[in-house]
Parts: structure tokens; sequence; C-alpha cells
């Protein structure tokens, strides 16, 4: 089965010596980590590259467009002016608080608009290596989580009145966004957002069952964090700072004996035989979107030599 087994038996360790509800807190990803546990998935190349064979183009995937300081910021369409986009970005920021950290840049139009701007990779986040099994886990990826207790997020507010949410994927591409609330405060805050419908009342539960294999074992995946601005707040330039996301949860699989006791995969190899058709088109669209980011990419570096020096924050957009 695609998984990490080791890693699912120490939520199972977890979950026995924590709560008897088995409510669990993990880092779901941290942002001084980040670059480091990205770089150990890609030992070769370092920069991502198109070849070709037999006539099809196909991506050589490198580390390097997959550090944090290669972020993207999607402005809406009312504010993706190309000046806005230009000066929208992400950058590694030293802290002396948590040392380094996400340092967002969002340039949000100055005229009365509600707006927002999109935080995310440039690439969809990888969930499982070669082997099939869990990549990324606490980096951006959460295995075996099913019912979600309280997300919380340390981010750094600069008193603008902007507000933040976070947007996860799960197994079966279903976007859910948890909403933390302004930022309208100065330096680091711990903001949480609480599961209105969680309880520890097991009998109140209504939980239903999911299907397992040869379906994934569930589990949760960064999607993006989303900045809102509204009309009546200030325009232009907005910065703040991502320390990292802690996540507590209750695991769908909390025996590993009932998964381990038989190698599904092994004998029908159900998974294996998908992933490889998914792999093929997952590929196909990856190197598409690689062809189209790197034109954009150089587009916005010839835009950007215009706009130095820039004159201290004016825009007329």
């Amino acid at each position: 089965m695609r998984v990490v087994y080791g890693f699912i038996f120490a939520l199972v360790l977890t979950v026995a010596a924590g709560s008897v509800f088995g409510v669990i807190t993990r880092t779901f990803i941290e942002f001084g980590q980040y670059d480091k546990k990205i770089i150990d998935q890609f030992p070769d190349p370092k920069k991502t590259y198109i070849t070709n064979i037999d006539g099809v183009p196909k991506a050589v995937l490198g580390y390097m467009d997959f550090m944090l300081s290669n972020w993207v910021v999607e402005l809406n369409d009312s504010a993706a002016f190309l000046e806005n986009r230009i000066l929208s970005y992400i950058k590694p920021v030293d802290s002396k608080k948590f040392g380094l950290v996400m340092g967002v840049r969002v340039h949000f139009p100055t005229w009365n608009n509600n707006c927002y701007a999109v935080i995310k990779p440039p690439f969809a986040m990888k969930i499982y290596n070669e082997q099939g099994s869990f990549a990324n886990a606490e980096n951006g990826v959460m295995p075996n989580a099913w019912e979600i207790k309280a997300i919380s997020i340390w981010v750094n507010g600069r008193n603008y009145n902007n507000q933040i949410s976070l947007r996860l994927l799960d197994r079966d591409k279903n976007v859910f966004e948890a909403y933390f609330g302004s930022l309208f405060f100065n330096g680091w805050r711990k903001l949480t957002w609480v599961n209105p419908n969680f309880t520890e009342k097991m009998y109140a539960k209504s939980l239903k069952k999911v299907p397992l294999y040869p379906k994934d074992i569930p589990y949760l995946v960064f999607d993006s964090f989303v900045i809102y601005r509204l009309g009546s707040e200030i325009g232009g330039d907005f910065v703040t700072y991502i320390h990292n996301v802690e996540m507590s949860y209750t695991p769908y699989i909390v025996d590993d004996e009932v998964t381990s006791d038989i190698n599904d995969e092994a004998v029908w190899g159900i998974i294996t035989m998908k992933g490889k058709k998914d792999k093929e088109l997952e590929d196909k669209m990856l190197t598409e979107d690689i062809i189209l980011y790197e034109q954009e990419k150089y587009r916005i570096e010839l835009e950007q030599k215009e706009l130095i020096p820039y004159n201290g924050g004016a825009s007329t957009n």
C-alpha cells in the first residue's frame, strides 16, 4: 500500500501515549526546514531542465525550482496588473525568534478594490516518491490525517487589517480553507483555527468510514496561503512573515497490524499500475507548466529591470 509504515507506526505510538481521544499535534510545514527537506528529495540535478525523448519534451526535475525563494504570489484578476505581479514575491528571511522564515511581499492595487493574493509553490506539492511512499511528510504533507481538531500558524503582522487563511487538499483533491482572521497587529502572534464540528465525546461523533486499498490512506497536502484585502483597507505594498503551520488531528488508521498483516500492493499491484498512468499524465502537465513558468519568469525579469530603482512604493494601479 502507498504508505510509509514506519511513519504510521510512529503516529500510533504517539496516539497511545498522548491523548485518550487519539488527537495528536504535529508540524505540518516549517519554513526554516523546508528547503533542506526539499533538497534531500532531489539529489540530482540542481536545476530543472527540459529534454527531448523521441520527439516528446520531458521535464527533468531539480530542486532549485521548488525552493522557498521560488514560491509565487498570484493575485486575483482584478489586481493582477503587471507591476503588481512583479512587486509581489516570496523570499527567505532571518528572524531572531525563529531563524529562517518565509517573507511575503504583496503589492495590492492602491484604489478601493476587494482583492486577494494566493501564496503557493510554483508547482504542486510532491506527495509520493518514486517508490510510492509518502514524500514531504510534515513538510507540506500530513499522511493519515483524518478529522482536524485545530490548525495554528505563527505569523508576523505589521498592523494591516488584511485577513489570512490556509488552503488544504485531501486525497480526492477537495479544497478545504481554514480562516485565521486579521493581521491587524505588530510582531509575532500564533493564530489558531478551531474546527467547530470537532468533539472529544466519542458517542457524539458521526465520522463515516472511507475505502482504503486500493484507495490511498487519507492525507492532507498544503495548497496555499491566501491574503484577503478589503477595498476599504490600505492598498499598495503589504509585508508579512510566516514561520510554520501546526495541525492537531485524529489519524484514520490507529492499528498498524490491520494494514501490515497483508501487503495488498504486493498481491495486486493496483496502485503501482494506476500510479504509472497518473505519473505519465502528471509529467506531461508538469512539463507544460514548467515551460509556461519559465516564459513568465523571463518576462517578469525583463519588466523588472525597467522598474529598478523602484520609486518608493508609488503606483498608479
